[in-house]
């Protein structure tokens, strides 16, 4: 359980207050190379909106094959300057895609007559990148979880999101129009590369701040990981492996659907860049408002009841969204108000819920096991996704005057899942 907030929570050292400007940072960034900006550069590749989802599930996918550089990070010096620059190498990798075009210029070619030549390549490289970055990523989380005291937490992430999400909304906003003004022309990529560059200064900017912020051994000695260890914590730890169940389930369900909002939106839909964003600024707005209101509930409650409440309430939004068609678009304003309300809790909730579960001895056993866990839930869940989508192409069901398809059928599963994760998590883990 939480302690109470203390009347000093707002005040941050300056070490936490370095670690609130990186993570500001973090976050502005992975708004720039994920989410609708990326789906837009990757449907501009020439990636099916069917298997957007599949290549937006990388990271996921990346997290699972971190556990695999355990024995390189043995091998590296223990310090925050291997971190950084380890989650910068990694950053910067991803960005690289935006050579893709360059290197693979005119029209698109077959690899066996069966893979584009460019989605290929973008796989390829995005799977190596964001493994780097997932596997330096626990390592600069766990330092900075450690950095700041559990009673300032809520605090912490209120206030960051706050920040990342008035940030965010400017850059993408910005992006998204110039994206549409030189798509009119067929000059989109240079839109795409600009957003691109703005990360990487952004990913510049985040190394000069980490670099200032002094590294504490948090461990007695370097964890050596091995498959035996990993299972040693499942045979020792049941009520972890029940966590990890559930993680798994939640992270399953949830990519079920998640990664095809965006191309649903600007496919299906057939909304503009600059539509998106306006809709993510009403989002942004609602979450900048109570972004207060979840860092004090996050201060006096536990995590797990926040992620309860959170995860039902999606769950429920889930069954919202096949509703939303052309003849209904403005029940996409419900969606994306909901969202501004729940974002701040349910991400936040992920983040920390796992620390709640480890052993300080092995840390980074647990986390590992649980990220890769996660990670393989999440994606299955996109290519299960994909699966019902891609083969339910052509199955139309028509009530009244709404015609449902096979994204809006792979929603509903979706949220159907959820909420029995919701269920799994109150009867299992007990928590209420």
């Amino acid at each position: 359980m939480k302690s109470e907030r203390q009347k000093d929570a707002g005040s941050f050292r300056p070490e936490q207050r370095r670690f609130l400007s990186s993570q500001v940072m973090a976050s502005v960034y992975n708004s720039l190379v994920s989410g609708v900006l990326m789906t837009g550069f990757l449907l501009y590749l020439g990636v099916a909106p069917s298997k957007v989802g599949v290549v937006l599930s990388i990271p996921l996918l990346a997290n699972i094959f971190q556990l695999m550089l355990e024995r390189i990070w043995s091998r590296l010096p223990d310090s925050g300057k291997t971190i950084n620059r380890m989650v910068f190498a990694g950053r910067m990798l991803i960005l690289s895609i935006i050579m893709i075009p360059v290197f693979l210029p005119g029209r698109d070619v077959r690899i066996a007559g069966m893979f584009s030549a460019r989605t290929a390549m973008a796989v390829v490289i995005l799977t190596f990148a964001y493994t780097i970055a997932a596997s330096s990523g626990i390592r600069l989380n766990y330092w900075m979880v450690n950095t700041v005291d559990t009673h300032m937490q809520g605090t912490f992430f209120a206030r960051r999101d706050r920040i990342v999400v008035a940030i965010t909304t400017v850059l993408s906003f910005v992006g998204g129009i110039l994206i549409d003004e030189l798509r009119a022309n067929d000059r989109e990529y240079i839109g795409f590369a600009a957003v691109f560059f703005a990360a990487a200064v952004i990913a510049a900017a985040d190394y000069g701040i980490l670099r200032k912020i002094p590294y504490v051994e948090l461990r007695p000695a370097q964890e050596k990981q091995s498959v035996q260890k990993y299972a040693d914590c499942l045979r020792s730890d049941r009520q972890f492996g029940r966590f990890l169940f559930y993680m798994f389930w939640l992270n399953l369900a949830i990519n079920m659907a998640n990664p095809y909002y965006n191309a649903y939106m600007l496919d299906k839909l057939h909304l503009s860049f600059t539509h998106v964003m306006l809709l993510t600024s009403l989002q942004v707005l609602v979450q900048m408002l109570v972004a207060p209101i979840w860092g004090r509930i996050a201060n006096r409650i536990c995590w797990n009841r926040i992620l309860l409440v959170t995860t039902a309430a999606l769950g429920i939004q889930f069954f919202i969204w096949p509703l939303v068609t052309s003849q209904s678009i403005g029940l996409i304003l419900v969606i994306f108000l909901t969202s501004g309300l729940i974002s701040t809790g349910l991400v936040t909730s992920q983040f920390m819920i796992p620390y709640d579960y480890i052993k300080p001895e092995q840390a980074m056993a647990y986390l590992g096991l649980a990220t890769a866990v996660t990670a393989c839930g999440g994606f299955i869940g996109s290519f299960a996704g994909s699966g019902l989508i891609s083969r339910m192409e052509r199955v139309k069901l028509v009530v009244g005057e709404m015609v449902f398809g096979s994204m809006q059928f792979n929603m509903i599963i979706s949220g159907i899942l959820i909420l029995g994760s919701v269920y799994y998590a109150h009867r299992m883990l007990k928590w209420k």
